[in-house]
């Protein structure tokens, strides 16, 4: 897993120690509900662009709180488990967020997303960067060339 490895897990642990953080208040539905009426509170009073976060109704708070328990077990995977291979997927699924989040942007959503997205794009990078110099470690691509 070099080149060091140690680097690599940290910086995988500390990628799902963020998501953690940020992502445990979306796992029960009236957490959620208080960080949503933040960012609806942060959008209205800094005047930003986009769509304010609407009051969501039972069932899309329920489909909140469903990923964000999902976010939070995968975080916890990564902070037990810091492999390459976590790492990999993680970067993999931070690029599709990261995606999803430049779409709803770009359809009027709430500028409070570029917080979350220049979050996700600076694990995203800094997870694939370190990954794919392991693997040119691993594949025995010299120094020069990289």
């Amino acid at each position: 897993m070099s080149p060091d490895s140690s680097l690599l897990r940290r910086i995988i642990r500390g990628s799902a120690l963020y998501d953690l953080i940020v992502t445990l208040p979306f796992a029960t539905p009236w957490t959620a509900e208080a960080v949503l009426s933040l960012m609806r509170w942060t959008h209205e009073s800094l005047s930003l662009g986009g769509e304010a976060m609407p009051a969501f109704s039972a069932m899309p708070l329920f489909f909140v709180s469903l990923f964000g328990v999902l976010a939070v077990l995968w975080a916890v995977v990564r902070v037990v488990q810091p492999t390459a291979f976590h790492g990999a997927v993680d970067t993999v699924g931070r690029a599709v967020v990261a995606t999803w989040m430049v779409l709803a942007l770009s359809q009027g959503a709430t500028q409070v997303l570029i917080v979350f997205l220049v979050m996700e794009l600076a694990g995203m990078f800094a997870q694939g960067g370190l990954l794919l110099a392991s693997r040119k470690v691993r594949e025995g691509v010299p120094a020069t060339t990289r």
